[in-house]
């Protein structure tokens, strides 16, 4: 079979080697890609960046499953488009696709489904904004409304801060069209989690839980960031916690999915964070996370056509998600300056003896030199029993890759 995968960072490198090491893919095609991924086996970048392009390389090709790994496509309707003209595709409708790219639907979803989340308020106007966060006890939370590559969240701990948030949103336009309405809640202390279900469009299966570390700098501080590293399984998630997600959290989200006609065939994240023994949603993201994807597909010893055909099939209850032993963790290799600026086009080298496993993201090709070309560069994941071992490996390995700027985060 022919698969495409829709996306271009570490996350879409990580499927489309995981589809690869299927015996039933023959070829697997990225649009647009990055060019690291077309040094992996059986894959081939697509010059296709539009929905159209993409719609009709696919239906062009005979394409046989398509996966969107990228929420912007999602929320611009990318499914619908396919699922008019019969092609098989995995991920949500755009009405669905709210759930991660309007900040304000989730928030408003999880009120009328009593869903466990932080109080909040919503503003469109900035000197209204302005004038709550005068009234308001510190830290508080404050969201740009629509996407922002995870980077539109802004923990204020005094109205200073807070003003500036607001005006960068909603004056200055940082994130454009996203900030013009925001979001502003309760700030939560504790720990977060990353926690994925697979839907099938009437069922669900739990994934799994994995760790995002989204925090620029060692010991959770600086700005959020796409995400510097995530290990699956989530170390801190025990069978309680587990069994309380489930009752408060999993099973009205599903409820609510089902009662708003919601519910799609793909990958459900709901973002987690546990205050004093309880869990609270931050918020529903409609795909893999990156870099939990890298992760957690680097840990799935299932095959992901399995999986996939359960999914379409609406037999997901059917389908038996093995794994292998112990942890996996991804650290992402980011140029310094991430995530406001940072330059492009330094040289990337590799010692010969690394032994896990790379993912690219943000690199391109020059003649036979790979160079940077993002601000989240590449991705370095491996599995072990333990996790003190794969880190210990995992660290080894991130010294013997080089670039000029190369940044990571040393404590994961």
């Amino acid at each position: 079979m022919k698969v495409l995968i829709v996306g271009k960072g570490g996350r879409e490198h990580a499927l489309a080697w995981k589809f690869a090491q299927s015996d039933l893919v023959e070829q697997v095609f990225v649009a647009p890609g990055n060019e690291g991924i077309s040094l992996e086996k059986k894959c081939i970048l697509v010059n296709a960046i539009t929905i159209e392009q993409i719609f009709n390389f696919a239906k062009d090709e005979k394409i046989d499953l398509t996966f969107v790994g990228s929420e912007d496509y999602l929320a611009n309707g990318i499914v619908d488009k396919f699922q008019e003209a019969n092609l098989t595709i995995i991920g949500p409708e755009k009405k669905s696709a709210r759930l991660e790219s309007s900040k304000i639907f989730s928030k408003q979803f999880m009120k009328r489904n009593n869903i466990q989340t932080a109080n909040f308020e919503i503003y469109e106007n900035s000197n209204e904004a302005i004038n709550y966060a005068k009234t308001i006890n510190y830290p508080v939370v404050i969201k740009a409304d629509g996407l922002a590559s995870g980077k539109g969240v802004f923990i204020c701990n005094h109205f200073n801060e807070a003003c500036d948030a607001v005006k960068s949103l909603m004056e200055e336009s940082k994130f454009l069209e996203a900030g013009k309405k925001i979001v502003i809640e309760d700030y939560l202390n504790g720990f977060e989690a990353s926690l994925f279900l697979v839907l099938d469009g009437n069922n669900y299966k739990i994934l799994t839980y994995s760790k995002d570390h989204k925090k620029l700098l060692n010991g959770d501080k600086g700005p959020n960031t796409g995400g510097l590293g995530a290990i699956t399984p989530h170390p801190d998630i025990n069978e309680r916690m587990k069994k309380l997600i489930n009752e408060k959290i999993i099973i009205p989200t599903v409820e609510g999915l089902r009662k708003e006609d919601l519910f799609y065939k793909g990958i459900l994240y709901i973002g987690l964070l546990i205050e004093n023994g309880e869990p609270y949603v931050l918020e529903y993201n409609v795909r893999l996370g990156d870099p939990e994807a890298q992760s957690i597909l680097y840990l799935l010893k299932s095959d992901l056509v399995d999986l996939c055909k359960g999914i379409i099939e609406t037999k997901i209850i059917n389908s038996e998600i093995e794994w292998h032993n112990g942890y996996s963790l991804c650290l992402v290799l980011c140029s310094k300056g991430y995530p406001l600026s940072y330059k492009k086009g330094e040289k990337i080298t590799f010692q010969s003896n690394i032994n896990s496993k790379i993912f690219f993201s943000g690199v391109k090709k020059e003649g036979m030199d790979l160079l940077t070309d993002g601000g989240r560069v590449l991705s370095i994941v491996n599995r072990s029993e333990t996790l003190e071992k794969v880190r210990e490996v995992i660290y080894e390995d991130a010294q013997k890759i080089d670039f000029e700027s190369k940044y990571y985060r040393s404590d994961l």
